[in-house]
């Protein structure tokens, strides 16, 4: 599809500076736009990227109305508070837009006859769902998901292709599970037994909450009779694994390989970078940032950010940082000052006394010269 800038001007609302008449054909990240693209730049600091850029047009924010920075002359600008948003709908609707959506129980798929199936869902081939199963109005389950005896899924779910719901998961609106996830398996939870580790039982369930993003290959456990609850709004990468009984507040952010040993609990709003480790039955307050490969040992309050393992708050640990960064040279100006002392130490005159200690001869004196000078 082809659009004037004044058309997507329009479309989203937005303030247009320069020639509105210019066709856009396709909307592009800046390092990839050419002429005919319309890109978009969000943070100021990126704003030298439109002198060079072969862009024809660019939804910018709100801060260039006050200090337009330099750029091409002929260069199309329409002007937004969000950019990323606009430039969102603008690529949309360039594209032409999705296809209009599937709806209905493909033949192939497998229904049990006592599953619930609401109006204007999708079940796509190869699908399975299980007996007492509850699938919401417009869910989406794609082909070779497994959807348990007794699980529920939201209204506007999606299930991406071979994700796996135990039995009993339950799911509330508008959630979507990636490829490969596995919501609702046994926790890793055993007991000494005659010499054994006896498996426990593990009768709780799995609850996620509306809004909820969980990536690819991404496992939750179910609880050991209790329910594991992940919060409303959080988003989890690929790759995460949260183990039973956790309670996951509202809005979490957590990335890949990210590990959640069993029964701890998060507040509202944590983030935890890439590969951060908690240990079991850890608290963690609201707003709490948990850096790249920290190790959680121990509670953290509302509001801190921690990095390293131990895991202490950042000051502290950047500090350390700097400290072993500094450690060959203090390491060089030691051995410097060990043969300093060694040299000095040769040239005085050393005597051994009466009670077999070393010390200086008799008629030396101890603040002369050891050079002779």
């Amino acid at each position: 599809m082809v659009a004037t800038v004044e058309q997507l001007a329009a479309l989203v609302s937005g303030r247009l500076v320069g020639d509105g008449k210019v066709a856009i054909r396709s909307a592009r990240p800046v390092d990839e736009a050419g002429p005919g693209d319309i890109t978009f730049i969000e943070n100021e600091r990126y704003a030298k990227l439109l002198r060079t850029s072969p862009a024809s047009a660019a939804i910018v924010g709100p801060h260039f109305r006050n200090r337009r920075p330099p750029m091409k002359e002929d260069l199309a600008v329409i002007e937004v508070d969000d950019p990323i948003a606009a430039f969102i709908a603008v690529r949309a609707h360039l594209s032409g837009g999705t296809k209009v959506r599937w709806t209905g129980v493909h033949p192939q798929a497998w229904v049990a006859p006592t599953a619930k199936i609401g109006r204007d869902a999708a079940i796509y081939p190869f699908a399975y769902i299980g007996d007492e199963a509850e699938i919401g109005e417009g869910a989406t389950i794609h082909p070779g998901a497994v959807i348990g005896d007794r699980a529920k899924v939201g209204r506007n779910c999606v299930v991406h292709p071979n994700a796996v719901l135990y039995a009993e998961v339950v799911l509330e609106d508008r959630v979507e599970v990636h490829a490969g996830a596995v919501l609702g398996a046994d926790g890793f939870g055993y007991r000494q037994a005659d010499g054994k580790h006896v498996k426990v039982p593990h009768t709780g369930r799995l609850e996620v909450g509306s809004d909820v993003e969980i990536g690819a290959n991404t496992t939750i456990d179910r609880g050991t009779f209790e329910a594991t609850r992940i919060g409303e709004g959080t988003k989890i990468d690929n790759l995460v694994m949260i183990a039973h009984n956790n309670q996951i507040g509202r809005h979490n952010l957590l990335c890949s390989q990210v590990g959640i040993a069993g029964s701890c609990k998060t507040g509202d709003y944590v983030v935890m970078a890439g590969q951060a480790g908690i240990k079991d039955k850890t608290v963690i307050g609201d707003g709490v940032v948990v850096g790249a490969q920290a190790g959680v040992h121990r509670n953290i309050p509302s509001g801190q950010q921690v990095l390293g393992s131990p895991a202490i708050p950042v000051r502290e640990q950047r500090r350390l940082f700097q400290m072993i960064a500094r450690l060959p040279d203090m390491h060089k100006q030691l051995r410097e000052l060990t043969a300093q002392i060694e040299a000095v130490s040769a040239l005085l005159p050393m005597t051994p006394s009466h009670d077999g200690t070393v010390g200086f001869s008799e008629g030396d004196d101890e603040n002369a010269d050891p050079t002779g000078f």
